[in-house]
């Protein structure tokens, strides 16, 4: 491939800079353009589980799982400032319910349109025994027997140190590993910062615009601002293009003029956010995952000084950036964490804030929406841009796996072969990271007195960065400890941010880059100094501020419930 020519990767969630890093990786230069920020969708609405899918062998998805596991060890070996084991309990009220229709799931699939018509008709019940989950996990144990994690085990409800669940209502608690990706934007952060290192390594071009559109002249794509259309800032024959705009897929390939059936048929997950105190106590260091009487599951889980709750599973037909939790699914999830936790009482009241999202999954017309596929797969068009490959499906967790099948379908059609082994390199703020608690409190001691910034403010930035941390700090011209007002952030790194990490509005630094949006309080003080900050660095006009905070007060509210102190 001549150095002239490269990939166009649309889309800047996980997937598209899974697979920009994996074609970087075998010598190919990319240019990424997304309409929006990057990390924007699924990915940062997902529920931030790095997890085999548990719940995916009762449909058979063997393969599925197995690739799921196997990903699970690689992240938390190449990221483990970012991805870190995680131990739930699952809740069972009895012995030997679902294994009827659990069968059913198996040997027929609730995926064949019509299937779940013996279970309803014979009344089966939905909801998972103890016997049917000692044998689930223990074919899960199986399936991750190379990893480190502990394997499941079976426990009395009450039993100390585990959650403190309703046991009038649940006899036992069956324990098992998976891990948490507690921020999902940095991860795809660092995954692009390791896109720069790659480039460099390899002397090859990788470009990334947020905020960009393309459009079509012959068999060029044109650059194209968002807020300037008539402005193109670059023309370029791509190689070929990649659609990995995730549940907007379909309407991509509606923009690159593509005639295609519908792909995409994605469902609606929305979780809450909570600091209820009573709750945080009740659940303790471990994850739970429970079940309604009909089916349907939900996570509690620890999350730093909070606890993230989720999912619904919601067939969307809408745009799925305008996804937001309803009323409903919010009393849902909150009766959910009431049906484990009666003594909590938690009400709509609690929750801090929400988040919707649309999953990227297969269309598909009929069934249960818990019952569409979770793996990936691609499609492949011939269009007025020449070779556009469309990404469907995917989750989290498999983003190494998928980018790695991508990029290896790509090289083939071009006469080149894979040969990079990304699955034993780490991802920057992985390097030399502490094996131990001791150790890694010793680091973080030491990176205080070096920066003369308080603990609170090197573990915050540790939660972000990792060990690329002292890094960071270090190339920042007259560090100083001066904080933004209302957080731990020093100033000048956040001006360091908005020059390093793609940063255009007040959101991105909130939502995805700084991962403020998931504090208990956020103030006013603080929008106006970052703000400033976007002033500072040519992102905005003195005379915007005050409109663009408004403005994105009325955005906190309407799509995250956040209210602005």
């Amino acid at each position: 491939m001549k150095q002239s020519q490269r990939v166009l990767i649309l889309g800047a969630g996980i997937n598209g800079v899974a697979v920009a890093r994996e074609l970087l990786l075998n010598g190919v230069s990319v240019c990424m353009i997304d309409q929006g920020d990057l990390a924007q969708g699924a990915t940062s609405k997902s529920s931030r589980l790095i997890h085999g899918g548990l719940r995916y062998l009762e449909y058979g998805d063997f393969s599925l799982v197995r690739e799921s596991v196997h990903e699970r060890g690689i992240l938390l070996e190449l990221a483990p400032h970012l991805v870190k084991p995680l131990r739930f309990a699952i809740p069972l009220a009895h012995r030997a319910t679902g294994v009827m229709s659990s069968g059913l799931r198996f040997l027929s699939g609730f995926r064949v349109p019509g299937a779940h018509w013996l279970s309803s008709r014979y009344h089966f019940s939905s909801e998972r025994g103890l016997y049917l989950v000692n044998m689930g996990l223990t074919l899960y144990d199986w399936f991750a027997s190379r990893g480190n994690l502990p394997r499941h085990s079976i426990h009395d409800s009450g039993e100390e140190g585990l959650p403190q669940i309703n046991s009038n209502q649940f006899r036992w608690m069956a324990c098992y590993s998976d891990a948490q990706m507690r921020f999902p934007e940095r991860f795809v952060v660092s995954l692009l910062h390791d896109c720069q290192m790659i480039a460099k390594e390899k002397n090859l071009q990788f470009d990334l615009h947020t905020y960009h559109k393309v459009s079509l002249k012959d068999r060029k794509v044109a650059l194209c601002p968002l807020q300037d259309p008539n402005s193109i800032l670059e023309e370029f024959e791509p190689t070929v293009i990649i659609n990995a705009s995730g549940a907007c897929g379909d309407l991509t390939l509606q923009q690159v003029d593509i005639t295609s059936p519908r792909l995409m048929g994605g469902t609606k997950g929305s979780h809450i956010v909570t600091f209820n105190p009573k709750l945080i106590e009740a659940l303790g260091e471990k994850a739970v995952y429970s079940e309604a009487s009909d089916g349907r599951l939900v996570f509690i889980l620890p999350f730093g000084d909070s606890t993230l709750i989720g999912t619904t599973d919601v067939r969307e037909e809408g745009n799925p950036l305008e996804a937001v939790a309803s009323p409903e699914e919010l009393e849902y999830l909150v009766g959910m964490v009431n049906l484990v936790f009666p003594k909590v009482g938690l009400t709509t009241n609690d929750i801090n804030f929400h988040y919707s999202g649309v999953r990227p999954l297969p269309y598909q017309p009929k069934g249960k929406a818990a019952s569409i596929s979770r793996d990936h797969s691609i499609k492949e068009y011939e269009g007025p841009a020449g070779w556009i490959v469309t990404l469907v499906g995917g989750k989290l967790t498999s983003w190494r796996a998928f980018a790695e099948k991508v990029t290896d379908r790509i090289l083939k059609k071009l006469g080149m072969s894979y040969f990079s082994d990304s699955k034993t390199r780490i991802i920057p703020g992985s390097k030399d990271y502490p094996k131990t608690e001791s150790i890694r409190q010793a680091e973080q001691s030491r990176l205080c007195e070096k920066f003369q910034l308080s603990l609170e403010s090197i573990q915050y930035l540790w939660g972000l960065h990792g060990t690329y941390l002292e890094d960071i700090l270090d190339s920042i011209p007259d560090f100083s400890t001066e904080l933004i007002t209302g957080t731990h952030l020093p100033r000048k790194y956040v001006l360091w941010t908005i020059k390093h990490e793609w940063v255009e509005t007040i959101g991105d630094l909130v939502e995805r880059r700084l991962m403020l949006v998931f504090e208990q309080t956020l103030q006013r003080e603080t929008l106006q100094e970052l703000a400033q900050c976007l002033v500072e660095s040519g992102k905005l006009s003195s005379e915007e501020i005050s409109g663009q905070i408004e403005s994105y007060k009325a955005h906190l509210q309407h799509f995250y419930g956040k209210a602005v102190s």
